[in-house]
Parts: C-alpha cells; sequence; structure tokens
C-alpha cells in the first residue's frame, strides 16, 4: 500500500515548504491509499484520451514528490460532478483497482474532493502534486 497526498499548490509553493508539515498547513490537500505502486495511468487515461505520462518527478533533495501533467488537473477542474461519479466507475474497473472490488463512491469522493481543492485554490501556476508516504 502506498498513501499519497494530493497538494494543490504552485511549483514555487511547493519547493518552498521546508516538510510536509509546512505543505498540509499551506495547502488545500486530499490523501488516498493505492494498493501498490505510484499508478494513475488509468485515470490519466480516463480523462485525456492519452497515454502521455500522468505524473512527473519534483527533484527536491529526500522528498518523493510528483507533479500531475497538466491536462489531468485541468480536465479535473473542469468535469461536471456526474462525469466524476460516472469517471469513478469507470477507474474502479481499471487497474490498480479492477482486481480489489474497489468502491466507486470512494473514487468518486477523492474526484470531487480533488475538484473542490482545485477550485479553492486561488494560485495562478497551481497544479496537482502527489507526495508519496507523507
Amino acid at each position: 500500500m502506498k498513501k499519497i497526498d494530493i497538494f494543490v499548490c504552485s511549483d514555487a509553493g511547493m519547493r518552498a515548504c521546508a516538510s510536509w508539515e509546512d505543505a498540509f498547513d499551506a495547502f488545500p490537500v486530499t490523501g488516498i491509499t493505492l494498493p501498490g505502486e505510484l499508478d494513475f495511468a488509468s485515470l490519466g487515461q480516463l480523462l485525456t484520451q492519452s497515454a502521455e505520462p500522468v505524473l512527473r518527478p519534483l527533484r527536491i533533495e529526500g522528498r518523493d514528490i510528483h507533479v500531475f501533467n497538466d491536462a489531468i488537473a485541468q480536465a479535473i477542474g473542469r468535469m461536471a460532478d456526474d462525469d466524476l461519479l460516472a469517471l469513478a466507475v469507470a477507474w474502479s474497473r481499471t487497474a490498480p483497482w479492477a482486481d480489489l472490488d474497489a468502491q466507486p463512491c470512494d473514487l468518486a469522493g477523492l474526484l470531487m474532493e480533488l475538484k473542490s481543492n482545485w477550485h479553492r485554490s486561488a494560485t495562478p501556476d497551481k497544479a496537482l502534486f502527489a507526495w508519496v508516504d507523507a
């Protein structure tokens, strides 16, 4: 299992944080526990119909932080709630969830919270940052 916290902030904002606690106190955050590796590929394909990499590592010494590609963040931010619910159902049937009998309502909750956090952040150059094992 891999615990991931997803923050909404700017690159400069994330780099300015001295610790996970600083980021947690400063930015909207949503948490998820993945069943295995850091795998959001199926979510990316469902959102963008593209096989482009979903995450890229953010080079900060001693931290396991990745940035979601911009198309993912933008898609989550503009989707209607009903579309997010349908996306959650489809995502629950793909890796990494397919063999785990994941509940679509739990994944929908995560997606809705990400959308809400995306809109709460006033940062013009915001992005979604995945901090692993926070």
